[in-house]
């Protein structure tokens, strides 16, 4: 028992030395990203009905550190604001499959060749999605976006830029896919334990099956782009092949039963049905492909960091940092919830009690949805915790619970 715990220790910090260096370099490039890139613009280049659109759509959605959870607010936005259905489609399915934290986290553990190969499915699944959406979907009416002010968005200054994106990067980012990395981390470490070396090569032979067996556990399942790259890895560690490991990369990020539930309402049975089925399918084939020719190379890629024993100070010094980061980001907003400094003192303030918000993407969601409601003063929502700050003079609980379940979320009423 001693032994398996300390071999269990021994391989979670392993995993998480060669990650964290690129995690962290990830986090910082997507604040950069935070920054720079506004939904409103993302908007503003996907309302047509075209090829270009939907191309956009998906390279748009590679860099983007959005799970399938967070991706659902944004893909709402994007429809209702005139977004076509492709286009809507194509960024719905390469969003969550990567981001740039992901990309270089894939590139520490599995190397530059798989990590590529995961960026260019990303990105002919969600082209690939979003043509055929087009192609068998009826033309809908399109939504008039909103009209845009010529200084509707404050010019802030070089420093609030900064503070807003050293806050997304080391504290908002964290706390939205903090669990899921150390969850999918820590099975990593189990699986890497708890496996045989050859587990993989004995047991699952026939590729095909493999993969319908990888699919099927991957579709349902919540695990978000970054946080299912250890899992991926120690599959592969244990014999699982490549092709297989890059399908469950595919599937389970990109789809889950929560995304799969609320955009079928939203977009309708069929593009979902299109959508899984693309995924699906571009999955399969490119892990058969990637197991074909440049299996060998990425086997012997994931061996040598899995037998690796030795690590830099980097390694040691950015494990421990990245420890501390997403220790804080977590805890933090437990021991510090309390009425936001932003609400005023001579407004009415209730506290709503609102379920399914898991990161801050979701909180922007609900904050929006609620704003848009006459007479509403202020909204802050708190994932975390599942609590939302509304300040209006009078609340009507029926109008708000038909907004926040409109947003694809769950409203239990006052607290």
């Amino acid at each position: 028992m001693v032994n398996w715990l300390e071999q269990f220790i021994v391989e979670t910090w392993g995993i998480l030395l060669e990650m964290a260096p690129y995690l962290l370099i990830g986090f910082l490039l997507a604040g950069l990203l935070s920054v720079l890139v506004k939904q409103d613009l993302i908007e503003r280049w996907l309302g047509h009905r075209s090829l270009g659109s939907v191309v956009k759509a998906s390279l748009l959605g590679i860099p983007l550190p959005l799970c399938s959870c967070g991706v659902i607010p944004i893909t709402s936005s994007l429809y209702q604001r005139g977004a076509s259905k492709g286009a809507t489609t194509s960024f719905l399915t390469s969003t969550p499959q990567t981001g740039v934290d992901s990309i270089l986290a894939t590139t520490a553990l599995m190397g530059g060749v798989f990590s590529g190969v995961r960026v260019v499915v990303a990105l002919i699944s969600g082209i690939i999605a979003g043509v055929l959406v087009d192609l068998f979907e009826k033309p809908q009416t399109q939504i008039e976006p909103p009209t845009q002010t010529s200084d509707s968005t404050p010019n802030t200054g070089v420093r609030t830029k900064m503070g807003a994106m050293a806050r997304y990067a080391f504290y908002t980012l964290p706390q939205d896919i903090g669990k899921n990395l150390i969850i999918g981390i820590l099975l990593a470490g189990l699986l890497s334990t708890a496996l045989p070396e050859n587990w993989g090569t004995s047991y699952l032979r026939n590729p095909w099956l493999t993969y319908s067996a990888v699919t099927l556990v991957a579709i349902p399942l919540y695990v978000c782009s970054t946080g299912s790259i250890p899992i991926a890895f120690a599959l592969m560690a244990s014999g699982v092949s490549p092709g297989a490991a890059l399908v469950f990369l595919i599937a389970g990020p990109a789809t889950n039963i929560a995304t799969i539930t609320t955009l079928g309402k939203l977009l309708g049975r069929r593009t979902i049905v299109i959508y899984l089925g693309s995924i699906m399918l571009v999955s399969w084939i490119s892990g058969y492909l990637l197991d074909v020719f440049g299996g060998a190379h990425i086997v012997n890629t994931v061996s040598h960091h899995h037998t690796t024993t030795e690590h830099s100070i980097i390694q040691i010094v950015s494990a421990s940092a990245l420890l501390l980061m997403l220790g804080w980001a977590i805890i933090a907003p437990k021991l510090f919830s309390k009425r936001p400094h932003s609400m005023k003192n001579d407004i009415p303030t209730h506290m709503l009690k609102v379920e399914g918000m898991t990161c801050s993407h979701c909180a922007s969601s609900v904050n929006k949805a609620l704003s848009s409601i006459p007479g509403v003063e202020a909204v802050e929502a708190d994932p975390a915790n599942n609590q939302v700050w509304i300040q209006a003079t009078r609340i009507d609980l029926d109008q708000i619970a038909g907004v926040i379940t409109e947003a694809g979320f769950e409203f239990k009423g006052t607290v």
